[in-house]
């Protein structure tokens, strides 16, 4: 016999329904936001940054997380940046994995993210905050940066040349530190080669250009430019192309882009010191998801970078930490 309900049950029913559909909804959308980690380069276009995004991909398919990779359009859009942190922390994100374009932009921000409980992952280069409370860093190690720099220029340059370093800028997350590792070790591994010039201040390809072509005229001796970002090193090729002197003043500069790896397999770029955002990107995800798990992941993590020349460029080992395809294998 069926069993048959007074109208008071039916109602009463039909609103427990509605409402286990209504929590189970909630709760879904809770946990797709709250299982996707906001992951922002400095840049979203060039091949340093993607090679990052790679990183990330593969190690969220590992994970079971999912990422928004999403970044400003230039690495001097730092109110750009700001904002699409700051609308991460308002959805609720998983965790955060940051490579900040201003040394000090960004921390208003990330102790915002702490507050709620994300974790943050700091990529690249150093920011003056301390790691704890959710905070953690996966750094490229300048150290080993600095002496791959320096025992390439004691290579190639010849008696009495001298190093024009360029791309100084304090407020740019690492240019210091790249600048400070590569001469302490060029004073140890080749006290006799001296800097004739370290330049700051060029925010531009055309103002990097300019300031190194009359560098180099002023200083007749450089036979190594070293540039410590990717648009001194685009400057620093360009100058030594417009002075037609590509026979004796070799560029080597930090980071890598398609173009300046063209320019390597071409011989207008000497070397390239190349930080391994693979690895990193991927780490940043493990570290977010150990944090949400409670654990507590190293504080620190250094990096090795590599020196990519035109000998090596194309050796498997290379190939790994220039590879650009951001979608996880199968």
């Amino acid at each position: 016999m069926e069993a048959r309900l007074s109208p008071t049950s039916r109602k009463r029913a039909r609103t427990a329904l509605c409402a286990a559909a209504c929590s189970v909804l909630l709760c879904t959308g809770c946990h797709r936001r709250r299982n996707e980690i906001t992951a922002i380069p400095r840049d979203m276009a060039e091949a340093l940054w993607v090679c990052e995004h790679g990183g990330v991909a593969e190690a969220a398919a590992r994970e079971h997380v999912r990422v928004r990779w999403n970044g400003p359009s230039s690495e001097d859009a730092v109110d750009e940046q700001i904002a699409i942190a700051e609308k991460a922390i308002d959805n609720d994100t998983y965790g955060l994995v940051l490579s900040p374009n201003s040394l000090f932009a960004m921390n208003t921000v990330i102790q915002r993210a702490l507050r709620k409980d994300i974790p943050v992952v700091i990529v690249g280069a150093s920011l003056p905050i301390n790691a704890g409370g959710g905070l953690t860093f996966v750094l490229n190690d300048v150290d080993v940066a600095g002496q791959l720099a320096a025992n390439h220029v004691k290579q190639v340059l010849r008696e009495g040349d001298e190093v024009l370093v360029t791309g100084l800028d304090p407020t740019w997350p690492g240019s210091e530190d790249r600048a400070r590792a590569f001469e302490k070790e060029l004073n140890n591994v080749a006290p006799q080669i001296r800097i004739a010039d370290k330049l700051s201040g060029a925010v531009s390809f055309g103002q990097a250009e300019l300031q190194a072509e009359k560098a180099l005229r002023e200083h007749l001796k450089i036979g190594v430019v070293v540039s410590l970002n990717i648009t001194s090193t685009r400057g620093a090729v360009a100058a030594v192309s417009a002075l037609r002197a590509s026979s004796h003043i070799r560029v080597m500069g930090f980071d890598q882009t398609l173009d300046l790896l063209t320019g390597l397999r071409q011989g207008r770029v000497d070397a390239l010191v190349v930080q391994d955002m693979r690895i990193m990107g991927a780490m940043a995800v493990e570290r977010v998801v150990a944090t949400q798990r409670g654990e507590q992941p190293p504080a620190r993590t250094l990096v090795k970078p590599v020196l990519v020349t035109r000998a090596n460029i194309d050796t498997e080992a290379v190939q790994q930490v220039l590879r650009m395809d951001w979608r996880p294998r199968p």
